[in-house]
This record gives structure tokens, sequence and C-alpha cells, in this order.
């Protein structure tokens, strides 16, 4: 009886053991991921005819869990296609949790060479390959030049009043003001009088209020040189419709009335671009 007893008693313990043996062997592959050089993760362009196209292929072969991120979107996977906005030289992050908790950030640098998979062009417009200044269009014949001023529903640009870059620069409008867009982050910064702001921006090509618009910008944190509703207090804008938006040029408009028959508009181009 004691033996049998014994034996009982050692199969018990063995039973236990085992099924605790797989949670010891878990927690020890977790623990093993203590830097980023230990994460084993690739980046890899997807090719055509040799070049590298706007899709790549992400893949992580370590124990985490992964989040992938282009400055845009994030794709939450291991292994998984993201398929880029701009050609040129950009930056992959991959945040990688542990079993403990604890976050690794690793980036890795990507080249397109060429978009052949479809993407918001608007991406592109805003940022370039990347990060794209603009400018007011001083040069622009648009209405005797004009890059301020006001219109109804229906003008591409300031047909009632408006002022010229010496007109606005009499008025003490800094008319070599800048704004910059950035696609990593989407990130937006203003220098004016010689002060620099910074935010964010978004843009959604199916809403807008005015019938000529093509679709709306938001901003946030800041917004554009002069952004303010000059008959409503002078206001602060930070949403606008996109009447125009080429790789050069840039015209913005807020409506200002409830039956958005009148509006504010903006002329901006590309730095370095002449009309």
């Amino acid at each position: 009886m004691k033996k049998l007893i014994n034996i009982l008693l050692t199969s018990i313990f063995l039973a236990i053991f085992a099924s605790c043996d797989p949670i010891e062997n878990r927690e020890g592959v977790g623990a093993l991921i203590t830097s980023v050089d230990q994460i084993q993760a690739t980046v890899t362009p997807i090719q055509d005819n040799g070049k590298n196209t706007n899709k790549v292929k992400v893949s992580c072969t370590s124990p985490v869990s992964c989040q992938w991120t282009d400055g845009v979107k994030n794709y939450v996977s291991n292994d998984t296609e993201m398929t880029l906005f701009v050609k040129g030289t950009q930056t992959i992050t991959l945040k990688a949790m542990a079993a403990d908790g604890t976050v690794l950030t690793k980036d890795f640098s990507v080249t397109v060479d060429e978009m052949k998979y479809a993407v918001e062009p608007q991406y592109g417009y805003f940022c370039g390959s990347g990060s794209k200044t603009w400018v007011w269009a001083t040069d622009n014949t648009i209405q005797n030049g004009r890059i301020w001023g006001n219109g109804g529903n229906g003008d591409s640009s300031p047909g009632w009043w408006g002022r010229s870059a010496a007109d606005a620069a009499a008025d003490n409008i800094d008319i070599n003001s800048t704004m910059t867009f950035t696609l990593n982050g989407l990130k937006f910064s203003r220098t004016e009088a010689g002060v620099t702001t910074t935010g964010k921006f978004s843009f959604d090509m199916t809403t807008h209020k005015m019938s000529q618009s093509i679709g709306s910008v938001t901003f946030s944190g800041t917004t554009i040189p002069h952004g303010i509703s000059q008959n409503d207090g002078k206001k602060v804008v930070y949403v606008f419709d996109i009447i125009k938006l080429t790789d050069d040029e840039m015209i913005l408009m807020y409506p200002t009335d409830s039956n958005n028959y009148e509006g504010w508009f903006w002329i901006f181009k590309r730095q370095g671009f002449k009309y």
C-alpha cells in the first residue's frame, strides 16, 4: 500500500512539473529581448524591373509584438506589407513590445524609386518627397497678383477684393513667411514675423463647403501664414477648403458665412517655383 501511495505521489508531481514547464519556457523567451540590437527584423522593398516600388514587405522574427509605421499609417503585425506615399528615401519605424512590456524602437531607411501602387497624390503635393516648404505666391498673375483677399462661391481666387504682395507688405503682412509640410508624423510648421510655430495637419478630399472646392485641410497647434478670418474679428482659422493643389501651387479658402456665399482666399506656391 505504501509503495502504491509513493508511486501515485510521484506521478502527480511529474504531471504538475510538466504542466508548468511550457509557461517557464515562454517567459524565458520573452525575457531574451532586452535591447534594440537583439530585434531580428527586415524591411524589404518590392521591386519591379530592378527598381524599388512604393510597397515594402516588413517582417520581425523576434518574440515581440510589433507595430510598424511610415509616419502616416500604423500596421499592427509582425509580418505585413506597407504601401508608401511618396518617392525618395523614407524612414519606417518598428515599435516592438517585449514580454515584460518594454517597448523598443528601431528605424529602417528605405528608398522608393517609382510609385507603382496607387495612393492619394495629395501626400506628395503637400510634402514632396518627405518635406516641402511653401511661400506666398508673390509673383503670380492671378487678379493682378493678389495673394490674399475675398471672393464668392464659385470663385477660384479673391475676385472681389484682395492684396498684392506690395499691398500686403504695406499692411504689415509678412510676405516672406513660410510653411512646411512633413510627411513623417504629418507635421506642420509656420515661420512668420521671425517666429516659428509647429503643429500637425490632415486632409480629406471628400469634404468641403464651397462648390469649387476639391477637399479640405485641417491644422492643429498652428495655422497658415496670416490665417485669419478678416470679417470675423480676425479670428484664427484652422480648417480650409482646398481650391487648388498641385506640385507647385496651393490655393486655400475659408467660407465666412453659414450659406457659404463668401470666403477668404490664400494663394501659395512651392518655394523655388516661378510663374
